[in-house]
């Protein structure tokens, strides 16, 4: 079978505009959920430690939870491990911390290894998809998995007022 120009074009500018149509309302429902992102279900994600394994919120469900979404190359985020890490420490028999990146495991590994950070690092390929469109951004999950608060931004402050703050905000 013989295809013409005239048929050929016509194939793919209907391919084209097809590609264009899905491409549009894709990323709409990407935008709709960045709208709404306080009320993303954290718990439909997919998580996996960084050997790889696949984790669960749930997995961690008899404690208050921090989920942080981060990158290795966002300066924000980077920086304020140290005082997230210094709320760990104050808050650890109520509270979990889990850094979450959409990095390879490799990556994330490679950040980590000479940190004397002790969250929990995992690795999610679908936060982008879901609505998470910047990093840091941060959701506070009490023991039931419900999101109590979600914080756009950096933590700023000192360890106390924030420790009180995280404690406030599960109450």
């Amino acid at each position: 079978m013989k295809i013409n120009f005239k048929s050929g074009l016509i194939v793919g500018t209907l391919l084209a505009c097809g590609a264009l149509i899905y491409g549009y309302f894709y990323t709409q429902n990407i935008i709709e959920k960045t709208k709404n992102v306080a009320s993303i279900d954290l718990t439909q994600f997919d998580y996996q430690n960084i050997d790889g394994e696949k984790v669960e919120l749930s997995d961690f469900s008899n404690k208050n939870i921090l989920v942080n979404f981060w990158a290795t190359w966002c300066k924000p985020c980077v920086e304020e491990f140290p005082l997230l890490s210094s709320v760990q420490d104050q808050v650890s028999d109520d509270f979990v911390f889990l850094m979450v990146s959409y990095e390879s495991i490799e990556k994330i590994k490679s950040f980590v290894e000479d940190k004397p950070y002790e969250f929990v690092f995992l690795k999610s390929n679908n936060f982008l998809v879901e609505g998470i469109s910047t990093v840091p951004q941060s959701f506070i999950l009490n023991s039931e998995l419900e999101v109590v608060h979600h914080h756009s931004t950096i933590f700023e402050g000192s360890v106390e007022d924030l420790s009180m703050l995280l404690r406030s905000w599960i109450q």
